[in-house]
């Protein structure tokens, strides 16, 4: 070991520790990312559940700022409720402590160099021969080797910093002024666990007292709040209430454990905890668990709160896609799910506001999954619901090719084919009758009593279809079956026929002009193919690959 200091060996130490990290939180998240992700959401029905997937999944991903960003993420994409998501972001505080035992124990209780190196050797070998899992694993293993052999070098540097500087000054520094320390250090390294493991290097080799130590922990935990500050700053609304939420949290934490730390710091010491480095760690720990004990009560007036001060604010028409991020796939698909099922709800919209073009209001419950998407109350004309559904399909496009782009699964790779499909015919049918709104309108002028019938007769046509189709969900359910819509389109297409019977007999008998023929019959088909095109975008949504082409097979 050198008891000489050299500044390039602890710069050194600092950028592998911080490399290091970034490397486990990869390996991690790509060995168990999908399933960390999916416990997370079925972690999110009530409390208490939720704040044991924040302290699980920060736990085995060694990040809290990795698991914030994943809860601001499903947050965006309308995955989880703000109750939920604030009580997971609470767990992770939490979770992000194990670190610090880590280290502590790792680092400062073991010969640290003798277990790096072949971490190291194991590791990178893996890394580079080994395929798929062994490939992630071997990441893991070597991110874990440099993470030691990082802390390694900084405590060999530090050590020999004290012949150079005499530390003994720093008593005279407030504890306020060892906090600002820990806040401006994590701010800058955006890790609350780099900061402490510095933090705890500078306890063992007694260069700060443990009364500083604790005092740096407190304003680290208050420096990476950044991170999610960041994530959210052009989010959404919801995101940007997480975020609030962290901030708070982690204040009021801060100003608990500063107020309290003689006393929090005494009974930890009661509690048989003397040895500096684990009381240092203990103390990381005990705080947020203070700090969940005082939220947790609190939590749903908490988000009443932050809803009643953060208000939304709509921007474009896609509500999720710009809040999640195509790395992250879970949510990334939620929202294009979410997304699309909003557009079949408006193109079904669009088809009831044809016949009064004033009327922009949905004309009952969509029959589609996601209840959430559904809600848009806005007032809108006719041609500005159409432009609006339009831009909507297009956002949609942009986000799949990036989504694409990304590495998806065959799985959810097939289920982005079939909401594509869903969302083109669901233009397609907004285009079906657009193409034919100016006449309805002209029919409802002061022309003939023919026109005046037809309308009416095209009227019912529209309304017992959107009548059967909000009758296709299962009861209980938003779900439609591959029965129920192919007995749609068959009653869909005997109404089109008897009106169009109706036309060709009311030609021979001369009730209508030369001038109506054409306009009659084409209005008639358009509506057909409007009603045709919803039918086919909702079985692409809720059907089965199979189930979808076989009912885009029948005879129409």
């Amino acid at each position: 070991m050198t008891t000489d200091f050299d500044l390039w060996r602890l710069l050194a130490g600092i950028a592998l520790f911080l490399f290091a990290m970034t490397q486990l939180e990869q390996a991690l998240q790509s060995l168990s990312g999908r399933s960390l992700a999916a416990y997370l959401q079925h972690q999110a029905g009530k409390r208490l559940p939720a704040v044991i997937g924040g302290i699980v999944t920060t736990a085995l991903l060694q990040s809290s700022s990795v698991v914030g960003l994943m809860v601001l993420a499903f947050t965006g994409a309308g995955l989880l409720p703000l109750t939920s998501a604030l009580a997971m972001v609470f767990g992770a505080n939490i979770g992000t402590t194990l670190t610090g035992w880590i280290v502590a124990t790792l680092g400062f209780k073991i010969e640290i160099a003798t277990l790096a190196l072949p971490l190291i050797a194991i590791g990178g070998a893996a890394l580079l021969f080994g395929k798929g899992r062994w490939s992630s694993a071997g990441r893991a293993l070597l991110g874990l080797g440099l993470l030691l052999l990082g802390l390694h070098y900084m405590k060999e540097s530090v050590e020999g910093l004290q012949q150079l500087i005499d530390f003994r000054e720093l008593t005279g520094l407030a504890s306020w002024q060892f906090l600002l320390i820990g806040l401006g250090v994590a701010t800058v390294i955006q890790s609350s666990s780099a900061t402490i493991m510095l933090t705890l290097t500078a306890l063992n080799a007694d260069l700060i007292t443990l009364e500083n130590a604790a005092a740096i922990v407190i304003g680290a935990d208050l420096g990476t709040t950044t991170t999610l500050m960041l994530g959210a700053i052009k989010g959404s609304a919801e995101k940007k209430r997480v975020a609030a939420a962290h901030v708070i949290f982690n204040a009021t934490n801060a100003i608990i454990a500063f107020t309290f730390l003689p006393q929090i710091l005494a009974l930890i010491d009661a509690l048989g905890l003397h040895d500096p480095l684990y009381t240092t760690v203990a103390f990381h720990s005990l705080i947020n668990v203070i700090g969940l004990l005082v939220f947790l009560p609190l939590l749903k007036p908490f988000a009443r709160l932050l809803q009643r001060t953060i208000r939304d604010e709509e921007t474009q028409e896609a509500r999720y896609l710009s809040e999640v991020s195509p790395d992250v796939s879970e949510a990334a698909m939620a929202a294009i799910e979410h997304e699309t099922s909003l557009l079949i709800a408006r193109a079904i919209q669009l088809a009831s506001a044809a016949f009064d073009p004033m009327l922009a209001k949905p004309a009952g419950r969509m029959p589609v999954k996601h209840k959430r998407g559904i809600r848009d109350q806005r007032r809108r004309s006719f041609d500005e619901l159409y432009r609006a559904n339009k831009m909507l399909g297009g956002e949609i496009f942009e986000f799949a090719v990036r989504l694409q782009a990304a590495s998806l699964d065959e799985e959810a790779s097939a289920r982005l084919e079939r909401l594509l499909s869903a969302t083109r015919r669901a233009i397609r049918s907004s285009k079906s009758i657009k193409d034919i709104q100016h006449n309805l309108v002209d029919f409802a002028g002061p022309r003939s009593m023919t026109t005046h019938t037809y309308l009416e007769r095209f009227r019912e046509s529209m309304q017992e279809f959107l009548t059967d189709l909000f009758k296709l969900r299962d009861k209980g359910t938003d779900e439609v079956s591959f029965e129920g819509l192919a007995t749609e389109m068959k009653r869909q297409r005997e109404r089109h026929d008897e009106i169009h019977k109706s036309i060709f007999n009311d030609i021979s008998d001369g009730r209508v002009a030369q001038t109506l023929v054409f306009t009659l019959l084409n209005v008639n088909r358009e509506l057909m193919n409007c009603q045709f095109w919803l039918l086919q975008a909702l079985g692409s949504f809720h059907l089965s690959e199979t189930q979808a082409d076989d009912l885009a097979q029948l005879p129409n």
